[in-house]
């Protein structure tokens, strides 16, 4: 896959989930790792980002002021978080200019995105409209009924099956007539992921290939892991 160079975005940064799985007093997003809050350092990865020209945030009630003094320049708007993430991401991309070309999403606690996945995110949406960051699955995955006890119904193909991450990029016009189909159709918050909606509207969604360092952040192991990485740059 091609990607053109010098493709300018929008970002959406979803960080409004409260953590309840981390078992913290205090958001996830919100927790130092290594004496900067997660959510900063994701944001401070944009901001550095030539490619980026401006974020929007929604963040849980009461923490807009928090985001607000990190000082980011290019964070525009912080918009209060709805009853779960795809709300949120929806309520977030409506703040945006009409006239947004290429706007990415990406987890607020994946602070280590870097500039080379985001512009070739960002360049592969421009060409096809939808595309997302990737790795290949390496385990055995089962399939299992839901009842207990769970018996294995059959073994998955591994070489065709892919671990969904962020940055998810989309032509403007895309994602949010998917959000808009969403609502209306009231699956939103079935959606596992943004490009789960633009997948029912019929679209092909491309994969640009991830990084295993690209990690989110949503328990105590992960926050050992990132730790370690830090410790590695």
């Amino acid at each position: 896959m091609q990607h053109s160079k010098n493709i300018g975005c929008k970002v959406v940064i979803p960080a409004s989930g409260i953590g309840a799985r981390f078992g913290a007093a205090l958001p996830k997003q919100f927790l130092p790792l290594q004496g900067e809050p997660i959510l900063k350092r994701t944001i401070a990865a944009f901001e550095a980002m030539d490619m980026v020209d401006e974020i929007a945030l929604a963040v849980p009630p009461g923490y807009a002021h928090m985001v607000a003094a990190y000082g980011f320049a290019k964070v525009r708007h912080i918009v209060e978080g709805g009853k779960d993430r795809a709300h949120s991401v929806y309520q977030a991309l409506l703040r945006l200019p009409k006239d947004t070309d290429v706007v990415l999403i990406h987890d607020g606690v994946r602070p280590f995105v870097t500039a080379d996945l985001v512009q070739a995110v960002a360049s592969a949406a421009k060409q096809y409209g939808a595309a997302i960051a990737c790795t290949p699955v390496t385990d055995t995955i089962k399939q299992a009924g839901a009842a207990a006890p769970m018996q294995i119904q059959k073994t998955l193909d591994r070489s065709v099956l892919w671990r969904a991450q962020t940055p998810q990029g989309f032509t403007y016009d895309v994602i949010v007539e998917a959000y808009r189909q969403g609502e209306k159709s009231g699956i939103l918050h079935q959606a596992t992921d943004d490009s789960a909606l633009v997948e029912r509207l019929g679209m092909p969604v491309y994969i640009v290939p991830g990084s295993p360092r690209n990690i989110k952040i949503t328990t105590a192991e992960d926050m050992a892991i990132a730790t370690a990485f830090l410790e590695d740059l």
